[in-house]
C-alpha cells in the first residue's frame, strides 16, 4: 500500500522557515553594528562671522551690503576688502547670475546674495546697513517691495545669530538691519541695537569717505539709470584694506 499521499512536509516547511528567519535576524545585527564610516573633517572656515544679505529671487534690482567695523573700515562693493571683512560678490541682481554653458544652454541662478565674510575679531561694535542701489527698470512701490532679508551667523561654533527682514521699493532707500558689538573673546556682547546709521549721503558719497576718495564713488547725482558699471581703482578707506 502506497503511503507517499499521507506523508506531511510541514515540519520541514517550518524548518526552512525557522531558519530564514534566523538569516535575516543576524543580517539586521550585522547591519546595526557595522561601524559608520568616519565622517571627514569639514573644510577649515576661515571666518568668525558672515553676514548675509538676500533679497526676490530672480529680480535683476540691485541691492548693496555694507558692513562698518570698529575702526571705521567699511566693507562693500566699493571696498571688497577692508580689514577683516572680505565681500565674495558684487551681486548685480539676476543681470549677473546668468552664465551660458558651453552647448549653447543659458542657465540662470536665481538667487540675490551678497555675503560678507569676517575672518578676525575687532572689539567693539559692527554695523550692517543695505542700499538699494537701482531698481534697473522696476516700478517699486509700497505694495510692490523687495522683500530683503539680512542673516548674521556665528561660525565657531556654528549658529545663527539673528535674522531680519525689510520692505525696500525706492531707489536710495538705506536701512540699518543690526548693530552688535563683539567682545576681546570674539563673542557677541550684550543685546543688538538698530539705530540708524547712514553710509551713503544724499549725494551719493561715502559718509566715511575724504574727499580723495569720493572722486572714484558712484555718486547718485551722478550715474542715472543704467549706473556706472565700471569704477576706477579707489584708495584704500580708513583702516586699510
Amino acid at each position: 500500500m502506497n503511503h507517499e499521499k499521507f506523508k506531511s512536509t510541514i515540519g520541514f516547511t517550518d524548518l526552512l522557515f525557522n531558519i530564514l528567519v534566523g538569516f535575516a535576524f543576524l543580517f539586521i545585527v550585522a547591519f546595526l553594528l557595522i561601524k559608520p564610516e568616519a565622517k571627514k573633517k569639514d573644510f577649515d572656515r576661515r571666518a568668525e562671522f558672515i553676514v548675509v544679505l538676500e533679497w526676490t529671487a530672480g529680480e535683476t534690482d540691485d541691492i548693496d551690503l555694507y558692513v562698518e567695523d570698529p575702526i571705521g573700515g567699511i566693507a562693500s562693493f566699493r571696498y571688497p576688502r577692508v580689514n577683516f571683512s572680505h565681500l565674495d560678490k558684487d551681486d548685480l541682481g539676476s543681470r549677473n547670475d546668468t552664465t551660458r554653458l558651453q552647448n549653447g544652454t543659458i542657465v540662470t541662478i536665481p538667487i540675490n546674495r551678497e555675503v560678507i565674510t569676517i575672518r578676525g575679531n575687532i572689539p567693539g561694535e559692527w554695523v550692517v546697513n543695505a542700499h538699494y542701489y537701482s531698481p534697473y527698470g522696476n516700478r517699486r512701490t509700497k505694495e510692490k517691495a523687495l522683500d530683503v532679508k539680512v542673516e548674521l551667523h556665528k561660525v565657531n561654533p556654528y549658529q545663527i545669530l539673528g535674522v531680519w527682514n525689510k520692505k525696500f521699493y525706492r531707489k536710495g532707500q538705506e536701512e540699518t538691519f543690526v548693530r552688535f558689538r563683539i567682545d576681546k573673546g570674539g563673542n557677541v556682547a550684550g543685546s543688538f541695537s538698530y539705530e540708524e546709521k547712514k553710509f551713503i549721503t544724499p549725494a551719493g558719497l561715502m559718509a566715511h569717505d575724504s574727499m580723495e576718495q569720493s572722486m572714484f564713488v558712484r555718486a547718485e547725482d551722478e550715474c542715472e539709470d543704467p549706473p556706472c558699471e565700471s569704477e576706477p581703482i579707489s584708495p584704500p578707506p580708513p583702516g586699510g584694506w
